[in-house]
């Protein structure tokens, strides 16, 4: 009786150990985190459009316009407004970064009219992040800054 009572606790521990081995390996393939240097919390500091010549049409610092962006495990959500409160934007979905390229791909959006997809060329230099884009013949730069770096 007592190598019967071995062998059950021997096969126990085993079968434990394999249940537990498995889920963690899908455990691992649910919850897989791709970090990217911009992982976090960036807040807008300035739009610019210009044409495509260079000219300045517009420029808005953050006393005129706000905005967020969470970017964290390959998803971004972003939403602007007034600083009376109209909405903007406010969008999510997935992006992709490469050396030169950071593009968005929209999957929600609340406000009509939002692109599906847009690139961008980046840079990071000092804790901000710029961004370049060419939207219906303009070019639009901003400039964003990571929460966590912000000195008040």
């Amino acid at each position: 009786m007592n190598y019967y009572s071995g062998f059950l606790l021997g096969l126990m521990l085993i079968c434990s150990s394999l249940f537990y081995g498995l889920a963690l390996t899908n455990n691992d393939k649910k919850y897989q985190s791709t970090n990217s240097v911009l992982d976090g919390t960036w807040r807008l500091v300035t739009t610019r459009v210009l044409t495509e010549d260079g000219k300045l049409l517009s420029e808005k610092d953050e006393t005129q316009l706000q905005a967020i962006k969470i970017v964290a495990n390959q998803h971004f959500s972003v939403l602007s407004k007034t600083t009376s409160g109209e909405l903007l934007q406010a969008a999510a979905g997935t992006f992709e970064l490469a050396p030169d390229r950071y593009s968005e791909s929209v999957e929600l959006a609340a406000v009509a009219g939002d692109q599906k997809q847009q690139h961008y060329q980046w840079r990071l230099e000092h804790g901000l992040w710029y961004q370049r884009s060419e939207v219906q013949q303009q070019v639009v730069e901003q400039v964003w800054q990571l929460v966590d770096s912000i000195r008040k």
